[in-house]
């Protein structure tokens, strides 16, 4: 299946009345969801993380990145997407968008009432199941919120658990457990620190590699 069959599977949003909530809970929030919806069916077979810098993200919405921001982190606080994002728009930022995705008309009824044929099986619909939520391995979540816990701060909080499970999501564990360590020794005491290095080295590696490969 092509990406373009993936974002396919997921036009039923486009009758789900989902647009209007998300321009309401702030201006422009369809497209940015649109295009965040786009990345991730290019990228994924399942819904997945989407790794993406805002300057990439406004730039292909063709908004300022300090809007891209602030839209990303209304549907974040919504219930939308989790998200972690850095504090420069050049960076990466890691965007996943919540599953089984929460729209004015359920599924089901779109499925009855869209008028292209191509969308009336409610069973090939990309973000409607819960099923096809991003795996999190919850031994592995708790092991990364004992290390958060026990190196970097006491505080705790929705939007840091988020941090945490994007984190075991997409990296292995040794790697945050060294990660945290090393901001705890330079009293760096918050998960986005951790975030930001361990993107930053796994993109190290990956170049790396391709440089030994080749």
């Amino acid at each position: 299946m092509t990406a373009l069959d993936r974002y396919g599977q997921a036009e039923w949003l486009e009758w789900s009345g989902l647009p209007g909530a998300l321009n309401k809970a702030r201006s422009g929030g369809w497209a940015v969801f649109k295009k965040i919806a786009e990345l991730d069916c290019r990228a994924h077979r399942c819904p997945g993380t989407v790794e993406v810098s805002l300057a990439e993200l406004s730039e292909r919405c063709g908004i300022p990145a300090e809007t891209a921001a602030k839209i990303v982190e209304a549907l974040r606080r919504k219930k939308y997407l989790r998200c972690y994002l850095p504090d420069h728009p050049e960076e990466p930022a890691l965007i996943e968008i919540r599953v089984p995705i929460r729209t004015p008309v359920p599924f089901e009824e779109v499925a009855r009432r869209v008028p292209d044929p191509h969308l009336r099986d409610s069973s090939t619909y990309r973000y409607a199941s819960k099923q096809q939520e991003v795996e999190v391995d919850e031994k592995k979540v708790q092991e990364v919120v004992d290390l958060y816990l026990n190196y970097l701060s006491q505080k705790m909080n929705t939007f840091i658990l988020e941090q945490i499970e994007i984190a075991a999501r997409r990296f292995p564990l040794e790697e945050i457990r060294l990660t945290i360590e090393r901001a705890a020794r330079h009293n760096l005491r918050n998960m986005g620190w951790v975030l930001k290095e361990l993107i930053r080295d796994h993109a190290k590696r990956e170049k790396k590699r391709k440089v030994l490969n080749n």
